[in-house]
């Protein structure tokens, strides 16, 4: 089940260019150690001009990056963390793609942990969040730690 009041949206144009992604999480503290748990329960592409809902099979690079922007939260926070990832919802090549996910995912985090990230770090991702439509990069996975895109 999920809980819809976790819904983070992120919606921005910029330079004419569309920046769109939908994440649920769950988050809670955890006295073991940083947890991801994937709980994806959408049904994927269903039909054009309908959101893109990940299943549990599918959309690795969207994942990926999830998993990479919760990776780079983690090593802001002096907590430990589990969390689920509920819902991650976009639409592919118009509005959504691996950097714009894993941003949204970060932002997701802070607002339910109260993370605050600085201020000239924050718009460092968000700037290499808004190149991610330039040369091939949306269909790169992104790094967030060294803001770089992995091979």
């Amino acid at each position: 089940m999920i809980n819809d009041k976790l819904d983070f949206r992120f919606l921005k144009v910029k330079n004419g260019k569309p920046f769109f992604a939908i994440v649920n999480l769950e988050v809670s503290r955890s006295d073991t150690g940083n947890k991801i748990v994937e709980e994806y329960l959408g049904e994927g592409w269903k039909s054009q001009g309908n959101l893109e809902s990940v299943s549990m099979n599918g959309y690795e690079p969207w994942k990926k990056a999830v998993k990479n922007g919760l990776e780079f939260a983690f090593s802001k926070s002096n907590e430990k963390w589990e969390v689920k990832i509920k819902r991650l919802e976009g639409r592919i090549g118009t509005d959504t793609n691996p950097t714009i996910v894993g941003f949204a995912t970060i932002l997701a985090f802070c607002e339910q942990t109260n993370l605050k990230l600085d201020l000239d770090l924050k718009n460092e991702i968000e700037n290499f969040t808004f190149k991610s439509w330039e040369n091939k990069n949306d269909e790169r996975i992104p790094n967030f730690i060294n803001l770089v895109y992995d091979k």
